[in-house]
């Protein structure tokens, strides 16, 4: 059931799916840095907090910067559209 909720995600949200993929599999990356990578600010943050919301990203605090990684679930969305080309 899980797993269709993600394939739910993967079709409706492209955009979400290229946050995922920006941010990547091992890395940490700051607020400000990925989305200057990902090129929309505005927006942008708008689908970071919705990743966060359905559980595709941690956030956490150091200092000043808020640092984003993948979950479990974010990393399975990754591969499963680097899968199917996506």
């Amino acid at each position: 059931m899980k797993d269709a909720r993600l394939v739910k995600i993967l079709v409706e949200e492209k955009a979400l799916v290229k946050l995922l993929k920006t941010i990547g599999r091992g890395r940490e990356y700051a607020t400000r840095e990925l989305l200057t990578k990902l090129g929309a600010y505005g927006y942008g943050h708008k689908l970071l907090l919705k990743a966060q919301k359905t559980g595709l990203v941690e956030r956490k605090t150091v200092k000043n910067k808020v640092f984003n990684k993948l979950t479990s679930d974010g990393k399975k969305i990754v591969m499963i559209a680097k899968e199917i080309g996506v």
